[in-house]
């Protein structure tokens, strides 16, 4: 018996990045997972530990000034989802809907999502 679809609930398409960023809760400065994709309202990133859902994290990502025009980007997210990898069963993915962000930082997330995001 196979699995019903999961419904997409996206009213933004997010674009998958083609580069590796670290994301770091920044109340504990530990890297929780990596990025994966991104729209203005939320992200996904694949991260080796499961990520709790319905809980708010302060999010850091450090960036490279060739992608972004400056270093660093910070924001409230709420965790949405949590699943193990399909592929990568030792990974799990996990979605963030982002409800804090300075308009600065909101600004670059456009910029990376525009400028090196696929959509797929």
């Amino acid at each position: 018996m196979s699995k019903p679809a999961m419904t997409e609930r996206r009213k933004l398409i997010r674009r998958n990045v083609s580069f590796y960023l670290p994301v770091m809760d920044n109340n504990t400065k530990q890297v929780i997972g990596h990025l994966m994709d991104i729209s203005p309202i939320g992200l996904m990133m694949d991260s080796k530990i499961p990520i709790p859902t319905n809980l708010t994290y302060n999010l850091h990502m450090d960036l490279m000034e060739e992608i972004a025009g400056q270093a660093s980007l910070e924001f409230v997210a709420i965790s949405i989802w949590c699943r193990p990898d399909s592929i990568q069963p030792y990974l799990y993915n996990a979605g963030f809907h982002i409800v804090n962000i300075s308009p600065g930082d909101m600004e670059v997330v456009k910029q990376i999502a525009e400028r090196y995001g696929q959509t797929g």
